[in-house]
């Protein structure tokens, strides 16, 4: 048995495409490709694979990675094409390499996004007000109560009055959702923000 882990793009195309069904749409590839897949065991087995942490939909990205188990010993080249082949429009397969134990949900430890948005203020002033707050507390989007995310919010880079990154914590052990900071900019700097697009520019791993 084999693991390779694929690093892949997912555009602005099939950014509205949930994680549920993202992972049908790899499993039906990997069928296409004929790839000689390893399945797990019970009632309904299904092609085992596991990605890094799932994308909030709506939002693109250009590092993602999934961890595939085949029962053949590939190439990871050879996976790679004949898989990439398989795949719809809008997923772009980056790279892939081998993985002796897969812990890639473990892995994620922080993430770079990056904003368009519309601002009914200056950009600059209240992405610098919001970050020297002693705590940036929102509701999460399931209306369990509030969250400070100033813990998760390493660094914001200014770029112009539509454009800003941020790296935050992400993963198992914490996890800034892109839009809950849009939330706060709103909340703490009483600004309108209309957002355009976000991308998850950069995915960190622990162990690459």
């Amino acid at each position: 048995m084999k693991i390779i882990r694929f690093k892949f793009r997912k555009t602005e195309k099939v950014k509205y495409i949930a994680h549920v069904d993202m992972i049908n749409a790899f499993s039906r590839a990997l069928r296409r490709a004929e790839l000689d897949v390893y399945y797990t065991k019970g009632f309904n087995p299904s092609i085992r694979m596991v990605f890094a942490l799932p994308l909030p939909v709506g939002v693109s990205s250009d590092s993602e990675y999934a961890d595939i188990w085949f029962n053949t010993e590939y190439e990871c080249q050879y996976a790679l094409n004949k898989f990439s082949k398989a795949l719809p429009d809008g997923f772009v397969l980056l790279e892939a390499y081998d993985v002796e134990k897969s812990t890639l949900m473990e892995d994620v430890g922080s993430a770079i996004y990056g904003f368009r948005v519309n601002s009914s203020k200056n950009l600059k002033k209240s992405l610098d007000k919001l970050i020297s707050l002693d705590s940036i507390e929102v509701e999460k989007s399931n209306k369990k109560g509030l969250v400070d995310i100033l813990p998760h919010l390493y660094k914001i880079d200014y770029y112009d009055e539509n454009r800003f990154t941020v790296l935050c914590k992400a993963g198992a052990k914490g996890n800034l959702h892109p839009r809950l900071l849009l939330k706060a900019l709103e909340k703490y700097t009483n600004t309108e923000i209309e957002e355009i697009s976000i991308n998850r520019n950069k995915l960190f791993l622990k162990v690459q």
